[in-house]
């Protein structure tokens, strides 16, 4: 058993995250956008669920960069029902209606018993039904690692039928609330399926289950009346939450409209917190995405879960009114009379002059990032004129801050996370042996509500773990925080190890007798790494060279201590010399034909640092560390081999090395200097680590590790067995975690060939998901020919001898 050690634990609360796919391909997709919306808004921080659309076999790379970053605890689906053709389709479904009203079967009915009859078929007939392929499904799985059976995707939505477990109702616990809520607003009902969604993605929707719900626990909804304007609720929630007030009854559009809506419920003792070290609010963009598509909106949608400052501007409102602005312009020209503007002409206006003033009208540092998932680059650049043109104030100045950019450049590296209000930093310091924590871990509660509704009341523990971080795989969960061995109730998610609370199994009233209290297994790197392959059969193991590697890291003291040393071109020279074939500096280097290695002196040493003094301490510390041996180099009187010899093999005589004599050692037996030195022998794995270019492998990780912000894991120069096929063994130079993130690399001191491509290639054809980087590094020139084909591998990049070391 190994000796006891202390980690200290963060636990956070907060609800589950879920992204839900919708069918791309669908006429309908804004009424399945709405249906999704309505849905979420039902749930405890349903208000930062992604929507994505998806055919059912592939999903957009931009889209993947998004649900990757967010990190999604569960998938949803959600189809359209013949039921929402009411809304989407009302010709359609009158037709269709009378036809079955008209038919043999029910011509008999009472008009109740058809209209009963009716929507219960309609509400279980699927229209545009999306169906996720066997290949997607695995790739969602491998790729975000959500909570699974078999299939990624555990949730299903109809506009009849909403989130089920795990996930809480906002009904079931609004009445458990401390905070004071008063009247629950509703937006107002928006027949027109644009500005349904522009409006209901900010406010959510309450449908008549959800009013019914709201109303058993206790509370009043009432929905905005229809004699406000859409564009001023439009402009009110989108940004600038002025009051607009008058004759109008309750609910007021003013400050207490928003906080007390749908979405905003569900977000109930919930806040939004980003990392202090990424999020710059006074220097990111805000994000604008013109466009009519569904993915248009998706992206304006999911991304603005995500980050503040992003909006949707349709392209057909922008171009109703720059050409409803046309002409009124040539109408004044002319003297005659010019039409007001539509309100979806107006509103595109507004929405501009929304973005305009949350960059200050041009006055800040902030600017604004001009990007769509349906047009070009020279789309864009035309369509920046027109935007620019429509500010109300200074509209010269709000264009010069417009920046035409395309998708794949839109930031997804500062996004933000929901938790509990002051239930985000709970310290605890446990104690492992072997990995493994000796007693389970205090899972925390929810602490702002009244009480804990069970069984209706579930959450999430995330729990980060000091200076490790694993990567987000599918089987790694249940290792780590096993809960009944099941990949449905702990994952390791791109920010913590998350399980599900308080109990998949809840049995009593009493919370403290049924919350889980997990034992947390950290496992080694090596480990982690056989679960990333896990699931091609591919397993790891360390290389001779990996041995050699760390021996060494272990005598210069780590990674860090080994990385600095080599970086720097004065202690990376002593190395060099230890390399030498010949006698060089007048004896200082001495190199033996029989040992076929080189010892230095104190000179020699010297020579590649400040001073004598400077070499003195640094040869105590080398040797202290066993970097470095002591000895003598002498040689036999007999069969006349010069050789060295350790200090420890030393009394006051030496035996030799060849001829096995054992002779006392005198002036005869060296030449020069009159008093013997001593000679430095390099440790023979270190002298292996360096003949072998590990140093650039070093350099790398020692690179890496420095760019992490929060946990570094590496198992360098390790051997793939089975790959790329079973039998077939290949060898990884360096392979390591970063802040959660795998990365692999290849490592050579010649130039580098487009063979080391090989590998990779055949790593990005395996189901797994792709390493976040791919380093090649070199210290020689790379040609352009290589840089091109580098360029086909997912996440690639490269390092030169001017990144690593110091010359």
């Amino acid at each position: 058993m190994g000796e006891p050690t202390y980690q200290n634990i963060t636990a956070t609360v907060r609800p589950p995250r879920c992204a839900i796919f919708i069918n791309k391909n669908s006429e309908y997709w804004k009424t399945a956008a709405n249906v999704a919306i309505t849905q979420a808004s039902q749930v405890w921080g349903g208000r930062y669920f992604l929507i994505v659309p998806t055919d059912g076999e592939k999903i957009e790379g931009k889209f993947w960069e998004l649900l990757e970053a967010y990190s999604p605890d569960h998938l949803a689906v959600c189809n359209l029902t013949f039921t929402d053709f009411e809304e989407a389709n009302p010709d359609r479904y009158a037709e269709i209606k009378q036809f079955h009203k008209d038919s043999e079967q029910t011509k008999d009915w009472s008009d109740a018993e058809f209209e009963d009859w009716f929507r219960g078929s309609a509400a279980q007939s699927q229209v545009d039904e999306l169906t996720i392929s066997e290949s997607l499904n695995k790739e969602l799985i491998y790729r975000l690692s959500p909570f699974h059976h078999s299939d990624a995707v555990d949730q299903h939505l109809t506009s009849t039928s909403g989130f089920g477990y795990p996930f809480t109702k906002i009904a079931k616990i609004i009445s458990a609330t401390t905070r004071h809520i008063g009247l629950v607003r509703l937006p107002p009902v928006i027949s027109d399926p644009t500005f349904k969604l522009l409006i209901h993605s900010e406010t959510g929707v309450g449908n008549s289950e959800y009013i019914d719900e709201i109303s058993e626990a206790g509370f009043t909804t009432k929905r905005l009346p229809d004699t406000y304007k859409l564009t001023n609720v439009l402009t009110h929630i989108q940004g600038s939450q002025r009051p607009y007030s008058g004759e109008h009854e309750e609910p007021h559009l003013d400050e207490t409209f928003l906080p007390n809506t749908p979405f905003s419920l569900s977000m109930l003792h919930l806040g939004q917190y980003y990392r202090a070290d990424n999020h710059r609010s006074d220097k990111e963009p805000v994000v604008l995405i013109l466009g009519d598509t569904v993915e248009d909106f998706c992206f304006y949608y999911s991304l603005s879960r995500m980050h503040e400052g992003v909006k949707w501007l349709p392209q057909a409102w922008l171009r109703s009114y720059t050409r409803a602005r046309n002409t009124a312009r040539k109408r004044r020209e002319q003297g005659q009379e010019v039409e007001p503007f539509t309100l979806e002409q107006q509103s595109g206006r507004d929405l501009v002059s929304v973005v305009s003033s949350l960059i200050r009208y041009g006055h800040s540092a902030k600017s604004v990032q001009l990007c769509s998932m349906s047009l070009s680059q020279r789309q864009l650049v035309s369509y920046r004129t027109q935007i620019g043109r429509i500010s109300y104030f200074e509209p010269d100045r709000f264009a010069s801050k417009i920046e035409c950019v395309p998708v794949e450049s839109v930031s997804t590296s500062c996004v933000l996370r929901v938790y509990e209000t002051d239930n985000y930093v709970n310290h605890r310091s446990m104690v492992f042996v072997d990995g493994k924590s000796v007693s389970p871990f205090a899972t925390p509660k929810p602490k702002s509500f009244n009480a804990i509704r069970l069984p209706d009341h579930y959450w999430l523990t995330s729990l980060q773990i000091e200076g490790y971080q694993p990567p987000s795989l599918p089987t790694l969960g249940p290792k780590i925080a096993n809960l009944h061995n099941s990949t449905t109730e702990s994952r390791v998610a791109n920010d913590g190890i998350a399980y599900l609370c308080p109990n998949s199994m809840i049995f009593s009233s009493d919370l403290d007798a049924i919350l889980v209290r997990p034992k947390i297994e950290m496992l080694d790197t090596m480990a982690l790494f056989d679960a990333y392959f896990e699931g091609v059969g591919v397993k790891v193991r360390y290389s001779d060279k990996g041995n050699y590697f760390n021996d060494t890291l272990r005598r210069f003291g780590g990674l860090d201590a080994t990385g600095k040393f080599i970086k720097a071109a004065a202690t990376r020279s002593i190395l060099d010399k230890f390399m030498s074939r010949k006698v060089a500096e007048g004896g200082n280097i001495i190199y033996l034909e029989n040992d076929q290695r080189a010892y230095l002196n104190l000179d020699a040493i010297a020579g590649s640092l400040s001073d004598v003094k400077t070499a003195a301490d640094l040869v105590d510390d080398l040797v202290g560390n066993e970097v470095l041996q002591r000895g003598y180099i002498f040689q036999c009187e007999r069969c006349r081999l010069i050789s060295w010899y350790g200090i420890d093999a030393l009394t006051t005589e030496f035996t030799c090395n060849r001829c096995s004599l054992s002779q006392q050692f005198t002036r005869g037996h060296w030449r020069n200097p009159v008093v013997p030195h001593w000679y430095y022998k390099l440790s023979e794995t270190i002298y292996q680590f360096y003949r072998n270019n590990s140093h650039l492998t070093t350099q790398v990780l020692y690179k890496l590790k420095g760019e992490s912000k929060s946990a570094f894991h590496y198992a360098p120069e390790i051997d793939l067995l089975n790959f790329p096929r079973r039998g077939k063994s290949r060898e990884m130079d360096v392979a390591c975690i970063v802040d959660g993130a795998i990365v692999f690399g290849e490592c050579k001191t010649d130039s580098l060939k487009t063979e080391a491509l090989e590998k990779f290639a055949a790593l990005a054809e395996m189901p797994l998901r792709n390493p976040a980087r791919v380093i090649f590094a070199t210290t020689q020139p790379v040609s352009d020919e290589f840089k091109e084909q580098m360029s086909k591998v997912p996440n690639a990049e490269l390092m030169v001898r001017s990144d690593l070391y110091d010359d």
